[in-house]
């Protein structure tokens, strides 16, 4: 038989170790339940801005529907497209939608392997404009506008013969388009076709006589700075799943109706 202070020194270990692991499993479950926070801006029809301030749109119907599935949670954070990738590149946010893969961006971002969706680099002008723009030398000489840390073609992207005048969002860029402030902008057929809908809108702007042959697929990414390493399983073997049965495509398909498409 152990003798009595043994026993007690036993006793009390288990005791401790009980209350050590009753606090860790405490702490795991917390972070479990922590939600994820996703920075995004308005990009119609992905992101689109409600009358009341809130977030819809075919990315937060994706958001929700991986929360269904998975069990896990996403909080939205709105901020100019750059400051969003700053936010995932410091780790300050876990994730982004809507991402193209670019090499610089693989530094800071673990992307998905699936894309979820595909759009196509588009360059709009005036209806008197547009006609001038058949090849790629006539963007030599026009100011075009484009999002800023947006990644569209190349060698559209690192061509620094180009004169570029960036700002936040595509929304931004129509309206000084529309005014006249801008000769040329660069978009995404989703959404300039999407903004396109406003019959006003459409009769100040068209497509230019060149488009890039490019496409730009659409990715989910994660913060290198952040080991989330089950939660991105999880949304990894979800998208999948979504993807197989058609579930993105039936969705977007609402929004391409709705615009008409």
């Amino acid at each position: 038989m152990p003798c009595q202070p043994f026993t007690r020194f036993v006793a009390s270990a288990r005791r401790w170790l009980g209350i050590g692991l009753l606090a860790l499993t405490g702490a795991a479950g917390a972070d479990e339940h922590a939600p994820l926070r996703v920075m995004t801006d308005y990009w119609p029809p992905f992101r689109i801005e409600g009358a009341d301030g809130r977030i819809s749109g075919l990315d937060m119907d994706l958001l929700a529907e991986l929360e269904r599935r998975t069990g896990l949670r996403f909080e939205v954070h709105r901020a100019p497209w750059a400051r969003g990738l700053a936010a995932l590149q410091s780790g300050a946010a876990d994730l982004m939608t809507g991402l193209a893969r670019t090499p610089e961006r693989e530094h800071y971002i673990d992307y998905l392997p699936l894309p979820y969706y595909s759009c196509a680099p588009r360059l709009y002008a005036s209806p008197q404009v547009a006609p001038a723009i058949a090849r790629y030398d006539d963007l030599l000489g026009p100011t075009i506008g484009y999002v800023l840390e947006s990644a569209y073609f190349e060698p559209f992207d690192s061509d620094k013969r180009l004169k570029k005048f960036g700002v936040n969002n595509e929304t931004q860029l129509l309206q000084m388009l529309a005014l006249g402030r801008l000769q040329l902008v660069i978009g995404t057929d989703c959404q300039v076709d999407y903004e396109l809908r406003d019959p006003q809108l459409a009769r100040q702007i068209v497509r230019t006589r060149f488009q890039p042959d490019s496409r730009t697929d659409l990715y989910l990414g994660f913060s290198h700075q952040r080991p989330l390493t089950a939660e991105r399983q999880l949304i990894e073997g979800a998208l999948r799943q979504m993807l197989d049965e058609g579930w993105v495509q039936r969705a977007a398909w609402r929004y391409q109706a709705a615009s008409g498409n």
